[in-house]
């Protein structure tokens, strides 16, 4: 709850120009966690499915480490290509990125033990509009996983995080706004017109939090104040000043 100092109110309600970001992949852990997720948001259904595997080796040599891990990754890159489902990928911070044999994209780091190294890449399967079954997903990820043939001393371990993705989710943000102007109407509807809603935060970027194993809550992170009609200004101040 904020507590504010009014002096007079007019009804602001900022609807910025609709923005596209592109066609990014972002993958949704659990939430981004930058803001309070809001009464109204889009429930939406991930586009993908991603199930984070380990992937070590503990060759003597370095080189050799390398080398197994790499033809152990392009024999997973040509299973998923024969497939035909399934893609493979890494994650950059929260950037879902194709899979590239490369040491830029394949970055190798000292593993759990000594003379080791580790990698961690995703495999990845598109989520059904309709009728989507989470945990058949994740044993169709699991089995191709399990299927793909390590070469050297590579090991692969299944069994890290499942995440979500999206690709542009600024692309929602139309849909989301109209919810919001709804949710609004609603509310002032309700408390008739003795009372007026100033809204704050409209403009900012859409942001998502995870709604159990498949789906998404799409919002921008709005808040607004209920302030009496016959408030022209006003400024608020946060409770917890």
């Amino acid at each position: 709850m904020k507590t504010f100092v009014a002096c007079g109110l007019s009804l602001l309600i900022g609807l910025p120009a609709i923005a596209q970001s592109g066609v990014e992949e972002i993958v949704a852990t659990a939430s981004r966690a930058e803001s309070p997720r809001p009464g109204t948001y889009l429930r939406k259904t991930g586009d993908f499915i991603l199930l984070r595997v380990a992937v070590s080796n503990d060759t003597r040599e370095e080189a050799g480490r390398k080398q197994e891990i790499y033809e152990t990754l392009r024999g997973a890159l040509a299973s998923a290509r024969r497939d035909g489902s399934i893609e493979l990928s890494v994650i950059d911070d929260e950037l879902v990125i194709p899979l590239k044999v490369d040491s830029a994209t394949v970055v190798l780091t000292p593993g759990s033990r000594p003379d080791s190294s580790a990698t961690a890449i995703s495999v990845k399967t598109r989520i059904p509009a309709k009728g989507a079954d989470g945990q058949a997903l994740i044993s169709k990820l699991k089995d191709f996983v399990a299927a793909i043939k390590p070469v050297g001393r590579t090991q692969l371990d299944p069994d890290g995080a499942v995440d979500i993705s999206i690709v542009g989710p600024e692309q929602y943000r139309a849909e989301i706004v109209k919810r919001f102007a709804a949710d609004t109407k609603d509310v002032t509807a309700a408390l008739g017109p003795e009372y007026r809603v100033v809204v704050r935060g409209i403009d900012r970027p859409v942001e998502w939090s995870r709604l159990g194993l498949l789906d998404l809550a799409l919002y921008v992170p709005y808040a607004y104040d209920v302030l009496p009609s016959n408030i022209t200004s006003y400024f608020s101040v946060p409770s917890d000043l």
